[in-house]
Parts: structure tokens; sequence; C-alpha cells
């Protein structure tokens, strides 16, 4: 199904302004410039309401090279032909003189037409599950570029059309690490349909889809799983072969200070991960026959025992030399399994956890259908394993995950 641009007046656009713009063909004209308003006509009153803070700032979709406003200001033009989406949306904390950019490229019998849209409006955000963010538009300029001529041709965009357009987010999240690149994740309403949007915040790191470069070329020692286009080592370990590192590939949230923490990923973002065959995401059963390697089970109450002496010595065999809070010398990953401190991500906060707790998503859900996960857990005095559940929420967890083969 063909996706809707979401400037549904573009059809409009062609016949109001083509008196504006029919010069353009006669000769190389300089380019005009106009304000956003349309003439003497009144800014349409549209509400605006205050937004979350992890909202607020300017956005762009995360295939672009760069955000539109970067564009507009140069006078130049990005975009292509096809559904790949051109947006940069500009998002106030008040909610009042938001902007959106977009563009599209047309082609004629011998022209092409490259547009790019600015449009101000307000913001209007509704709380709830899921929720939403509105861009309602009030004025907006339109530029074109042509093959027909140099620099650009400018008009108003008509009120009437304004009154047509509709842009609206739902479930809008958003991260706010301030050492690593933030991204804004949503469904955007598309007529009858949502789609998977991602966005990139215009400040603040690179852009690492593999931050630091990791697995990128096989080990040179030892055995390896290739998962999608990264190369993972592997460890045996009793009658199963485990990844020896969190998955680190496309998707979720990562962090470039630390890129062996690997990709944070939502319970339901674990159907996109490319798993080879005869490999799995691990269920509970794997773990439990992982901590058995280790000659540990779980209790009555699904842990083992954090206080006894030789239940946290054989733990820390699965555990990572390095990053663990405690030192207590426990921590000997003499398995080579390496369970590193990663905590968790959430989009809206930063949760405490990171240096003690290691987490890593099963491929199951308990009786209430909230996903499980396992633990490894560092306490001042306590160090256990468990398996419990992460319920979604408002504010769904974002954890690590490895994969597991039987031998």
């Amino acid at each position: 199904m063909k996706r809707t641009h979401p400037f549904l007046f573009t059809a409009l656009l062609l016949l109001t302004l083509g008196n504006s713009l029919s010069g353009c063909h006669k000769k190389d004209p300089e380019p005009t410039t106009t304000g956003g308003n349309n003439g003497d006509e009144e800014v349409i009153n549209t509400p605006a309401t205050a937004i979350p803070d992890e909202l607020v700032g300017t956005w762009f979709a995360d295939s672009n090279t760069g955000p539109l406003t970067a564009n507009w200001e140069a006078g130049t033009f990005q975009g292509e032909q096809g559904f790949k989406e051109f947006r940069t949306m500009v998002f106030t904390k008040d909610g009042k003189n938001a902007v959106e950019y977009t563009s599209e490229v047309f082609n004629g019998s011998d022209e092409v037409q490259q547009r790019l849209y600015k449009v101000t409006g307000t913001l209007e955000y509704q709380a709830g599950n899921p929720s939403s963010l509105t861009f309602h538009a009030q004025s907006g300029v339109m530029r074109v570029f042509s093959n027909k001529y140099t620099g650009f041709k400018e008009a108003p965009i008509q009120r009437k059309d304004m009154l047509t357009y509709a842009s609206i987010l739902r479930g809008p999240e958003a991260t706010t690490f301030t050492s690593s690149i933030n991204y804004l994740t949503a469904k955007r309403v598309d007529g009858a349909n949502l789609i998977s949007v991602k966005y990139r915040k215009v400040g603040g790191g690179s852009v690492p889809t593999n931050p630091g470069g990791l697995y990128t070329k096989p080990p040179t020692t030892g055995t390896y799983v290739q998962v999608g286009n990264l190369y993972y080592p592997t460890v045996s370990i009793g009658s199963q072969e485990w990844m020896s590192v969190n998955y680190a590939g496309n998707g979720g949230i990562k962090d470039d200070s630390k890129p062996h923490y690997g990709a944070f990923l939502k319970f339901v973002d674990l159907a996109a991960i490319p798993v080879p065959a005869g490999w799995r995401i691990p269920t509970r059963r794997d773990y439990e026959q992982l901590l058995a390697s280790q000659g540990l089970a779980l209790d009555q109450w699904g842990s083992t025992n954090g206080e006894d002496l030789d239940s946290k010595r054989r733990l820390g065999r699965l555990m990572a030399t390095t990053g663990w809070l405690k030192q207590d010398g426990y921590a000997t990953n003499s398995s080579g399994f390496t369970a590193v401190p990663a905590n968790l991500r959430v989009t809206n906060g930063s949760p405490n956890g990171e240096g003690t707790n290691c987490l890593l998503w099963t491929s199951e859900k308990d009786a209430s259908d909230n996903p499980l996960a396992f633990q490894i857990i560092q306490l001042p005095s306590d160090t256990y394993a468990a398996i419990r559940a992460y319920p979604v929420g408002y504010n769904p967890p974002h954890l690590p995950v490895r994969l597991v083969r039987d031998k």
C-alpha cells in the first residue's frame, strides 16, 4: 500500500502556487523570499500544551544525512522519490512555535521538482497508554527547486491547506543520555495505518549502530556466531554454546561510552533479531541449565542462595572480572560467560543498578504475560541469580540479550 505524504494538500499546492512559480520556466530568476503567513490571513488558532522534557528539541529521521533545518538555512535540498521519510521536527517545551520540515521529489516530462516544506504550528500532548503528540499546523512556506532554474522559488501555503494537515505520533519515547546520541521512537499515524518511525536528536555524540566498532570481523581465535553483519565470540558451557557478549546489532538503545553493554532492547524488539539457524533467544530452562553447569539451582523463591559463600563463588564463575562495583574477588569468569552489570535502560529516567545488576532477556513470559529476564544481582552482602518478570507498563524496560544453542 502506498503511504500518504504528510502534506495532503500537495495537489492543491500545484494549483494555488501555479502563478507564483510559472515564471521559473521562462528564465533563471533569483530566489524570492516571503513570510510564513498567507498574506493578511490570521494565523489559525490551534491548541498548545506543554510536552515532556525528553521530547523537547530538534529531531530528524534516523536514515537522513542530517536535519532539514540545516538545508532550510543553507537554501539547499535533501530528499528523494519513494517512501523514505524526510522529516525534521522542532518540538518546544510550551508547545508553541513548533515547526515541521518535510520534502518530496516529483519528476515531470522534462523537469525534476524538489519541494521543501516548512510548517509552523503548535503541539498537543495527551498522556495515556499509548500517549500521543499531535502537531497542529498554523502557517507554512514551500520552496521549489527545479532543474529549469537556479536557486529556488518560495511561496506561502494557503490557509485552507493548513486546515487539512495532520501529524500525529502515538506512544512517543525518547532517550535522555548526556554522553551519547538520543533517539525518539513512535508510531506515526498515516491514515488508517500506524508506521514505526525513529528520529535522532540534533546535538550529542556520534551515531553508532555498533558503538566502538565491536564484532565487525570474526575473532582471530575461538568460536563465534554471525548475527546479521556482526561476529560475536561464543563459549561452550556444559552442553550449550552461548554468546559470550551481549547482542549489539541494529535497534534499541546503545551507550557509546560502554559499547560492550550491547543493545538495550524492549521485549517486543526481540522478534527483529536475525537469529541464525540452530540458535535461539534463551528460555528460562536455558538459564537454569547455565546455572546447573556451575552447580547452582533456583530455590522455591526462584533464586540462588545469595548468602551462601560457596553459592556466591560458583555464581562468580559467570561474572565478568571487571565492571562490578563490589570487588570481593568472587567474580572470576572462569566459565567464560562474561556477565556484565549493564542493568537496564528506559526512555524516561535513569534507573539505578549499573555496576550491580546483570539483566538478560529470556524469550518467555510469566502467567500474567509479563516478560521474563535472567538476573545476577550483587548486593552489599548477597550475590544471587534469579529469573524475574519485567512488566512493560508506560515506560517499558530495555534490556540486553544473548543467544544460545545446543551443542
